[in-house]
């Protein structure tokens, strides 16, 4: 089964089963059982339905945050629809671990504002709030109306059912997934969710369209060959065969070793290419954004991960789970990484003239080496060799053009493999031949500010596919409750400082708004997340000399709304002398480094 995520979900598992027959059967309250109130009752659900899918707030319209046009859309609602609209909400947040128990609750008792009613302080549903099953994605958060748009158009087609059909929905794991797929509005994260959620022994805890395709296509070799075209079935199929090959059923496919297989997709957009898919159709492929949005790290795992895929697909999979250690060995061996500078060049990296004794000659460079090695590879124990991946990390802090010289054409789709004989010679030397393998993949990363994008040419930009790597909310948040573990002292809880770590994750998006919207920068000036974690750092060293915690979770600002020192020491060492060296030299430096300080610290 796919419950298993190293969370506990009990609360969260009592609460759908709840739902499902309290409110998806009945009309009954999931927050007051015992009311005589009738929330999911169709009139209700209709309501709700015409007061959010029917009048649409798109961009900075009803104040331009999920919770304001929230409030705009139920104004005016009776106490029916607004513990609908609550309890709808409590389902959509019951899977997110990206969102603290605090926050949860918090989003809950604003829903209600206005109803005369206040959250029950216990009962499965309150306390499940405490739990959580999985991250949801990037396009959780930053498009909420999506997902509970869906969800309440799933709700509202469902009520219209008979009960004995909706009593065989719930009973029918492929018909209920038909159910919620017949539908016009986008189908996004919250679909997954919602299938979990009522039939978690079929569905995986899985959120994203993109990562269920590319699991199905790392393990595509265990299914077969009448398996269902379907690719929940075939991730229930894959789910069986592997609890074969490891003997347990507590398997999860973000953990451990399954997820190096797979796990290379970034991005906000859950249900589109990959970038593992994207590298394996081109080739190469360029990451880039900001500094400080974890573009390396990206690479790194995008590139041991082609390494597994190519490993499990080549060896099988009873060879490659008998074979993990070789496995790991080859991602250290096949991952290459060069750090170019402004000094690498074309001598460097396909050939250039050395003095030997009183003889000057040609010798290859870095990538003809790296293509021998390839080509020599012996993994023993009769296993295949495997693909190589070559990470050029900062592409634009060189002349990319120049570097790679021969290889550039050879890039090109249809020209692996080809021989290019390379110019220049001596009478005691044959001529030096490059090959470039079918199984060598490029990564680059990219800075956009360090060198202006522009020389890089058309003709380079189209040998390869190009992915954005822009500041993310929920990574940075991430971070900082790891860093907070090593970093701030044990009687401190990240749980205490969650809301104004959130709070700190909002004024970042703005401060980055800010920035984009600046005629002195512009987006390619953002500021990446990994510089806003410090926050964890200055956080620990207050923290360090303070007996007693903050009073209310006081650790960014104080109850009147001023910054305490760590989040001004986040300002005055990490940011502000980033934005200085950006708006080095602008006429009008004081006031736009004033006035971004203003958005960040207000």
């Amino acid at each position: 089964m796919s419950r298993f995520g190293g969370h506990s979900r009990q609360l969260i598992d009592s609460t759908i089963e709840q739902w499902k027959t309290r409110c998806l059967m009945g009309d009954q309250s999931l927050l007051f059982p015992h009311s005589e109130v009738r929330p999911w009752a169709p009139i209700v659900v209709e309501d709700v339905n015409n007061r959010f899918n029917g009048n649409p707030l798109e961009g900075d319209a009803g104040g331009g945050r999920f919770s304001s046009k929230w409030a705009e859309q139920m104004e005016g609602a009776t106490q029916e629809v607004r513990l609908l609209g609550t309890e709808i909400i409590l389902i959509h947040l019951l899977f997110a671990s990206s969102v603290s128990e605090r926050t949860k609750l918090a989003v809950l008792k604003r829903a209600l504002d206005g109803s005369e009613i206040d959250l029950p302080p216990t009962g499965d549903p309150v306390r499940a709030m405490g739990q959580q099953i999985g991250h949801p994605g990037i396009g959780f958060n930053t498009r909420r109306d999506l997902q509970v748009g869906y969800l309440i158009d799933f709700v509202l087609r469902f009520k219209r059912e008979t009960p004995e059909r909706r009593a065989e929905l719930l009973d029918s794991p492929w018909e209920l997934r038909d159910f919620a797929d017949s539908t016009d509005l986008p189908v996004r994260e919250m679909r997954h969710i919602l299938l979990h959620l009522l039939r978690p022994d079929e569905f995986e805890r899985i959120s994203s369209g993109t990562h269920k395709r590319e699991i199905v296509t790392a393990f595509a070799s265990l299914l077969p060959p009448d398996a269902p075209a379907d690719i929940d079935e075939r991730l229930l199929l894959i789910r069986n065969r592997i609890q074969g090959y490891i003997g347990t059923d507590e398997i999860d496919f973000y953990m451990g070793e399954l997820r190096g297989v797979w796990s290379a997709t970034a991005g906000s957009d859950s249900e589109g290419v990959g970038d593992l898919e994207a590298l394996a159709w081109k080739k190469q492929i360029v990451l880039y954004g900001p500094p400080g949005t974890s573009k390396t790290w990206q690479a790194k795992m995008l590139a041991e991960t082609v390494i597994r895929r190519a490993a499990l697909e080549a060896w099988g999979p009873k060879r490659y789970f008998g074979n993990l250690a070789e496995a790991e060995k080859a991602v250290e061996e096949n991952v290459f990484w060069l750090q170019l500078h402004p000094g690498y060049g074309y001598e460097q990296f396909i050939r250039g003239l050395r003095l030997e004794g009183d003889v000057t000659r040609y010798r290859p460079g870095f990538l003809p080496w790296l293509v021998d090695k390839l080509g020599s590879q012996d993994r023993g124990d009769d296993l295949e060799p495997l693909p190589g991946v070559l990470v050029l990390d900062e592409i634009n802090r060189t002349n990319l053009s120049e570097m790679l010289g021969e290889a550039f054409s050879l890039l090109e789709n249809g020209q692996r493999g080809k021989p290019r004989e390379l110019p220049g010679f001596d009478h005691t030397q044959a001529p030096d031949v490059l090959v470039i393998p079918e199984n060598l993949y490029v990564i680059g990363t990219m800075n956009e500010i360090d060198q202006s994008v522009e020389t890089l040419d058309f003709a380079l930009r189209r040998r390869f596919l190009w992915r954005e790597c822009p500041f993310e909310a929920d990574t940075m948040l991430e971070i900082v409750a790891d860093r907070w573990v090593t970093e701030v002292p044990a009687r401190f809880t990240y749980d205490g400082a969650a809301p104004q770590l959130e709070a700190l994750a909002d004024r970042a998006r703005s401060l980055n708004d800010e920035i984009a919207a600046s005629q002195e920068l512009g987006r390619q000036f953002q500021i990446g997340h990994t510089y806003f974690a410090d926050i964890a750092f200055f956080i620990g060293r207050w923290a360090e000399g303070r007996r007693t915690k903050p009073p209310k979770g006081t650790y960014l600002w104080t109850s009147k709304g001023k910054p305490q020192p760590p989040l001004i020491d986040l300002w005055t060492r990490s940011l502000k002398p980033l934005v200085e060296q950006y708006l080095a030299g602008s006429d009008i430096r004081d006031s736009e480094l004033d006035r971004l300080q203003t958005v960040f610290l207000k």
